[in-house]
């Protein structure tokens, strides 16, 4: 199939593959582990906080080594990444499934954690800006609906819980990533260049002079990228939209139930989200690169801004204001979380495209940990999210304003 002409374009089975390994790896290891808070705690006797430290532990270790994941991406090549972050993530879980200690625990989830760092995020994502260039929207719009997919899985795992245990549901869920992150290991390549082809699939007679680089080799460097105002505005802007996207999906669920609405209506709520999601990310990904991409990033802020003033005033009282949730806020979303990674490579080129999300990642690492302690306190204080929620409004449409002051993107990047 490589190096061989065929109807699709290469890159699409990789996008596809990524797209499968992230709805399996983003819903168990990410969205899913929650479920296990209370049978861990059963039978084990050990605090909720005790529990919940393994998990603040793996966020903050994912901070740390985002930049020596991305910086081992551009020197050694996403595809080896990803064999060695599929065989640590699936052996993590299988250690957690034996757990009877909180050393082992602990330890369990620092490896599950370095796992999801290598074999997610980062590789996949640099394999995308390697296989397209302007159809990178697209085919992140994929992979990312993968991600929003993995709503749907936790359900599923807490029926797998409750039917089989917790101990032997991970064990299963442990097999199931080897078997899916193999088979993406197996068919991922890291650039199309090394097997006759250029991104997006274009004919080479038509990508320009053969003795061009090619578009998945160039680049500014790391010192280049620093130097210059673009990558800290952009670091901004995502940082100021992941901290309250973190404590929005930390607190939505008792934000809804503290508003009136019972649990299984709030988890009803959060299901249709994550179908909206699915269905959305792949279409906004095909219009970011028909109308381009840089405007559709400031307007997917000022979306979420609008959005959250939605969420903040929800309740059983004011059902109305739902739709126009899912319009606002679900759309900034799924516009948001394929954009903040393409403008990376948009601004300074696919070559060191790993080491520098890397360093976006650990930089706004402190705004993930503020957002939702910082709705938490607000929550103890008022017995409400409204206030707080309504505070992240406008901070995230501000994140609009360091788009727009970093610059348009250069054209032969993106």
């Amino acid at each position: 199939m490589i190096g061989t002409r065929t109807p699709v374009f290469y890159g699409w089975y990789i996008a596809a593959g990524g797209g499968a390994l992230s709805l399996i790896a983003f819903g168990i290891a990410s969205l899913g582990l929650g479920v296990l808070i209370e049978p861990m705690q059963q039978e084990l006797g050990w605090s909720i906080a005790a529990i919940s430290l393994g998990f603040s532990l793996r966020s903050f270790e994912q901070g740390l080594l985002a930049p020596i994941s991305g910086v081992l991406v551009d020197r050694l090549g996403p595809r080896k990444m990803i064999l060695a972050g599929v065989l640590l993530l699936a052996g993590g879980l299988l250690l957690f499934s034996q757990a009877r200690n909180l050393p082992v625990y602990y330890a369990a989830s620092i490896i599950a954690a370095l796992g999801q760092s290598l074999c997610m995020g980062v590789p996949i994502n640099a394999t995308i800006m390697n296989w397209f260039q302007r159809k990178r929207a697209r085919a992140l719009g994929i992979v990312a609906a993968g991600r929003g997919g993995g709503y749907f899985i936790v359900p599923l795992f807490a029926l797998l819980v409750t039917a089989a245990g917790w101990r032997e549901a991970l064990v299963i869920v442990a097999l199931l990533i080897f078997a899916v992150g193999m088979a993406f290991a197996l068919i991922a390549r890291d650039r199309p260049e090394q097997y006759g082809m250029v991104p997006d699939g274009e004919d080479a007679a038509r990508a320009g002079d053969s003795a061009a680089p090619a578009s998945s080799l160039v680049g500014v460097s790391v010192s280049d990228a620093l130097r210059g105002r673009a990558f800290y505005l952009l670091t901004l802007s995502t940082g100021f939209t992941a901290g309250q996207s973190i404590a929005w999906t930390v607190h939505q669920v008792p934000h809804m139930t503290n508003t009136g609405f019972s649990l299984p209506e709030a988890g009803l709520v959060v299901a249709v989200y994550g179908g909206v999601q699915v269905a959305m990310r792949p279409a906004v990904g095909w219009l970011a690169d028909l109308v381009g991409r840089h405007q559709l990033y400031i307007a997917s802020f000022l979306l979420q801004g609008v959005g959250l003033v939605f969420f903040a005033q929800l309740s059983t009282d004011r059902l109305w204001l739902l739709p126009l949730y899912y319009l606002t806020y679900a759309t900034g979303h799924a516009i948001w979380v394929i954009l903040f990674i393409t403008a990376v490579a948009d601004h300074f080129g696919p070559r060191r495209f790993g080491t520098l999300q890397g360093l976006t990642s650990t930089l706004t690492m402190p705004f993930g940990m503020l957002g939702p302690f910082l709705a938490g306190l607000a929550f103890d204080e008022f017995g409400s999210y409204e206030l707080i929620f309504t505070i992240y409004a406008p901070l995230t449409a501000l994140s609009a304003v360091f788009v727009i002051l970093a610059g348009r993107p250069r054209g032969d990047f993106g």
